[in-house]
C-alpha cells in the first residue's frame, strides 16, 4: 500500500518541553485523516510541521513519495489544502467543502 504520508521520528520541543516526540505516522493514499486531542496535544506542531511551515528538531517526512525540505516545499505545497487552528469556514459545511471553496479561490487544481 502506497503512503501519502510516512513520518519518522518527528520530534518538536519549545522551551525544553516535548510538543511531538518521536512520532511515526502513516497515512494510506486515498485515506482521510483528523487530529484530535486535547490543547498542546501537538495536533497543530505536527500539521505545521508537515507543511513545512516550521522545522522538527528531528526526523523525516515524506509527502507523495518525496523528503519534504527546502527545495522541494512549494511544489509539494501546490498539491495540498490544509485548515489549521481558528480557520475561516462554514459550519454548516463539510470539511472538504470548505476546502474546497478556498480550492476554487486560489484557481488552485
Amino acid at each position: 500500500m502506497e503512503m501519502i504520508v510516512k513520518t519518522g521520528s518527528l520530534t518538536k520541543s519549545y522551551s525544553h518541553k516535548p510538543v511531538v516526540d518521536d512520532l511515526d505516522m502513516l497515512v494510506p493514499t486515498g485515506s482521510i485523516y483528523g487530529f484530535l486531542g486535547p490543547n498542546g496535544a501537538g495536533k497543530s506542531t505536527t500539521l505545521k510541521m508537515l507543511l513545512g511551515l516550521i522545522h522538527p528538531q528531528q526526523g523525516h517526512i515524506q509527502i507523495f513519495g518525496k523528503t519534504l525540505d527546502t527545495k522541494n516545499r512549494l511544489k509539494i505545497l501546490q498539491n495540498i489544502g490544509s485548515l489549521i487552528e481558528s480557520p475561516s469556514y462554514y459550519r454548516h459545511l463539510t470539511g472538504r467543502e470548505n476546502l474546497e471553496i478556498v480550492r476554487t479561490l486560489k484557481n488552485a487544481p
